[in-house]
């Protein structure tokens, strides 16, 4: 986390806090569970205080100057041996407790140099006045501004954490720990489609049986269901998505679904799912989406339908969690067809299956064919030739699952040498004795990862089992948790994208959607490869259910990271214990969950950089209470919130706050006034916010901003407290597309040209939306006056509705220089508009490519 550091005359508070924050807080604000990472990033960061920095700053705290020396001494000896240690912990469970114990330290460490890193940017704020956070205990030290007492509190922390840091460093001599080298991130070799067919290896033949039978008009009572059953790893999710996706499949069926019907099973949420595909305005409209009327809909929606409905890793073999979807499905017209994939066979049995298709383990000889289609990305015939021998050997280790094979592929690619597959092959991890087999070659190319990635990897435990996971929020959830810092010159952002891209292709994340441009939207991870994760992480990451009146008990646990699901839970406070060190809280909840009962959940969880709410019908007021005493919040998701009009003023006193998510709430209709104050503000997403409509001209204060969507502005004046177009004026930071619609009846070119941007380096592309007045778009584009380089895409809203018989669907534009788009159609569903001719205005009035 970069803290600009401010001095004053002679040395001052401000000055010495921003100048330690800098160093020792960013130290401790990258580690989770990667204590190799944390010891490196210390190291540079100590050093960078200790030579650096002026001596008035070091006689602010000269209680705290030797404690941060014995830091780094304590650091410096543990440094090269954690690497070891880490691979051993799950041997040895002497070396595991004593990581654990180093763990814990850290976390500690890192909450006192939050407290103080929190009081000085509330000081550098306002300007020197008091902090208004009454909550902490040891920011108290800055209402008196005395440098004693602050000099003391900090001090006295550090020592007693250095007292814990010198038994653990005593103690590691009894584990004869090996040093190892840093490992550094190497890039890819190449960028690949993420496309999964590696799985396939060794399936046609079974993808084909499965088609044939699906495209067979059998008649009977109910509807006949095909069950894909073999062992986690064996690719069953990976055949079905082929038959689905395949050509056929999709002209045979008039309705395709798919549906993840991972444990725990939910027939409320998977009935909504398949109702929101088959019609979406039905679902929209149902004011009281109870599983009664949502399945009464589905009944009346299949009766001229001929459907395929794919359950994708089903668990529960119980009739009463079926039955009520089934007499649904039933409806549906002759032909229709139900596939499931499990790794059960009862659930066939309870399905009473039409066909049961066994997907066996593959071959030794199929297991190499799709390690090799990995590792050898980017060589030679004569390295690879040189390697092949090795390569069998390891892929005999598969076991038989083509996810195994592909995971060692992807940490084979590489490496480079002999020597370096030599050692995957004879590697201890193999007799590690791991919870399960699949554990082993999961390990290896885990262990492999450069610390800071493994650490994002791990991360992933927090989300549910086969959840879709979206890419950008994903990486502000990095971001939040402190594991992106980088030097200067490399933004937070981008590195958690090569972070991202770096999973990818070492096989850690599968089943991508992508946008017209081939860019990732989101993925998923395979569930073998999440209860991985899970298994490392142990307590650390939980899910949990609380309903009704029920107690949760996290005491006796080290839960940093909490998922909680609440369930028709009307009272307050909820009975939830040992919640007081969450990193982490996502909340998701039914409708009859009041949002007082979250009051005394907030109030508790002090020391949280994530707070998330999906989908919860949340107020005004039920936000604010409690969230107070969130100084450390840095991400904030209100997604989908509908009870959210006004966005909280209070919400603008988090300022540590880095990522503000307000996607998906339809109610909203003004952000706060104080939006301005969040001057750390990186990421501010409003996406699908119809009536929002009131843009407090304070975002033009945001000059930490790099992502900013969805926002409307005046392009007729600068005057009052409305956000003008002008206002990104010192913006320069925004990165990506940038999405912004005018208002307005005429333009005001001084106010356009204020905008700069030429200065934007950043921006890849800018979308303009244009939705009112007799603004023209040549002039719009004329007075923005972008680089040559840079695509802005002008949508007019006004001649959408003046052409009701338009029947454009799809409209890609090519080439990649400016455009000035006019769209036409109300009919219009997709837009590939990476840019288009340099002056050129394309109409597009038909179905037809207008580039072509």
């Amino acid at each position: 986390m970069v803290l600009v550091s401010t001095r004053e005359d002679g040395g001052g508070a401000k000055s010495f806090t921003a100048d330690l924050c800098c160093g020792v807080y960013r130290c401790f604000s990258v580690f989770e569970d990667m204590a190799e990472a944390i010891v490196t990033v210390i190291l540079e960061q100590l050093a960078a205080i200790t030579i650096d920095k002026a001596r008035e700053a070091w006689s602010l705290v000269r209680g705290a100057e030797d404690e941060v020396k014995r830091l780094e001494s304590n650091f410096k000896a543990l440094q090269l041996e954690l690497e070891d240690a880490e691979e051993r912990e799950y041997q040895d469970k002497r070396v595991k407790h004593w990581l654990d114990k180093f763990r814990d330290v850290s976390y500690d460490m890192e909450d006192v140099l939050d407290d103080w890193e929190t009081a000085v940017r509330q000081l550098q704020r306002d300007g020197g006045s008091v902090p208004k956070w009454k909550v902490c205990p040891f920011l108290s030290c800055f209402s008196s501004g005395s440098q004693t007492v602050m000099r003391y509190g900090i001090a006295t922390k550090i020592k007693g954490i250095n007292e814990q840091l010198d038994q653990i460093v005593n103690d590691k001599v009894r584990f004869e720990l090996i040093k190892k080298e840093h490992k550094e991130h190497k890039r890819p070799l190449e960028t690949t489609s993420f496309a999964d067919v590696s799985e396939l290896v060794g399936r046609d033949a079974v993808k084909e049986d499965i088609i044939s039978v699906l495209l067979c008009e059998e008649r009977c009572r109910n509807i006949p269901t095909i069950t894909v059953v073999g062992m986690g790893g064996t690719g069953k999710t990976a055949l079905a998505q082929l038959v689905y996706n395949d050509s056929r499949i999709q002209t045979h069926f008039s309705k395709t679904i798919w549906v993840c019907a991972s444990d725990p099973f939910d027939q409320s949420q998977i009935a909504r799912a398949i109702l929101a595909d088959l019609d979406i305005d039905a679902f929209v409209s149902l004011n009281t989406p109870t599983l009664q009327n949502v399945l009464r809909t589905i009944t009346d929606k299949l009766k001229a339908v001929k459907f395929l409905f794919v359950f994708d890793d089903v668990w529960t073999d119980r009739d009463r969690d079926w039955e009520p979807l089934k007499a649904a499905f039933k409806y549906g017209m002759p032909g229709s067809w139900i596939l499931v994939t499990t790794r059960n066979e009862s659930v066939a049995r309870q399905m009473e299956s039409s066909r049961v298709v066994p997907v066996e383990l593959l071959p030794e000889k199929m297991c190499w064919l799709i390690l090799a289609q990995k590792a050898f990305i980017g060589r030679n015939q004569v390295s690879c030739e040189s390697l092949e021998h090795i390569g069998k050997e390891i892929a005999k280790k598969c076991g038989g699952l083509p996810l195994a094979a592909r995971t060692l592929g992807g940490l084979l690619q590489n490496k480079r040498g002999i020597d370096e597959w030599q050692n995957v092959l004879n590697s201890v991890i193999w007799k590690s004795g791991f919870g399960k087999e699949i554990f082993s070659p999961l390990s290896l190319s885990y262990y492999d990862l450069p610390s800071p990635i493994r650490r994002c990897l791990s991360y992933c435990a927090i989300f549910p089992i086969s959840y879709t996971i979206n890419k950008d929020e994903l990486i502000q959830h990095w971001m939040a948790q402190g594991y992106l810092n980088s030097d200067e010159n490399v933004r937070r952002e981008l590195k958690g994208k090569e972070y991202f891209e770096y999973l990818t292709t070492r096989s850690f994340f599968q089943d991508f959607q992508k946008d017209a441009q081939g860019n990732i939207i989101s993925c998923k991870m395979h569930d073998l490869i999440h209860e991985y994760v899970q298994f490392l992480s142990e307590d650390r990451f939980v899910t949990e259910e609380v309903v009704g009146n029920s107690t949760l008990d996290l005491s006796s646990r080290k839960v940093r990271h909490l998922r909680l699901v609440i369930r028709n839970c009307k009272s307050s406070p909820l009975c939830i214990y040992g919640i007081e060190k969450l990193r982490s809280l996502v909340v998701a909840s039914d409708d009859k969950t009041s949002g007082d009962a979250l009051h005394d959940l907030l109030s508790r969880s002090k020391l949280l950089r994530l707070l998330e709410f999906d989908s919860f019908h949340l107020l005004p007021e039920e936000i604010v209470r409690g969230m107070d005493n969130l100084i450390h919040l840095r991400y904030l998701s209100l997604i989908s919130c509908s009870g959210l009009v006004n966005l909280p003023e209070a919400v603008c006193e988090l300022i540590s706050l880095l990522s503000l998510n307000l996607r998906d709430c339809l109610n909203l209709e003004k952000l706060a006034v104080g939006i301005g104050k969040l001057i750390n503000l990186r990421c501010l997403l409003i996406k699908d916010c119809p009536r929002l409509t009131y843009y407090s001209k304070g975002i033009s204060n945001l000059t930490s901003l790099e992502t900013l969507s969805g926002i409307k502005m005046r392009i007729d004046q600068s005057d009052g407290d409305e956000l003008s177009i002008g206002d990104l004026e010192n913006l320069d930071l925004l990165g990506g597309n940038l999405s912004v619609e005018l208002m307005g009846d005429e333009i005001d070119l001084n106010e356009a040209k204020r905008a700069k941007l030429n200065k934007k380096i950043h921006l890849k592309r800018m979308d303009v939306w244009i939705s009112s007045g007799n603004i023209k778009e040549e002039e719009v584009l004329q007075a923005l006056n972008p680089p040559s380089n840079f695509p802005v895409v002008l949508f007019d809203y006004r001649k959408w509705f003046n052409s009701n018989d338009a029947c454009i669907k799809r409209l890609m534009v090519k080439e990649n220089i400016r455009v000035a788009l006019y769209v036409q159609t109300a009919a219009l569903q997709f837009i590939d508009a990476a840019a288009g001719r340099t002056g050129r205005s394309t109409s597009a009035e038909s179905g037809e490519d207008p580039t072509d």
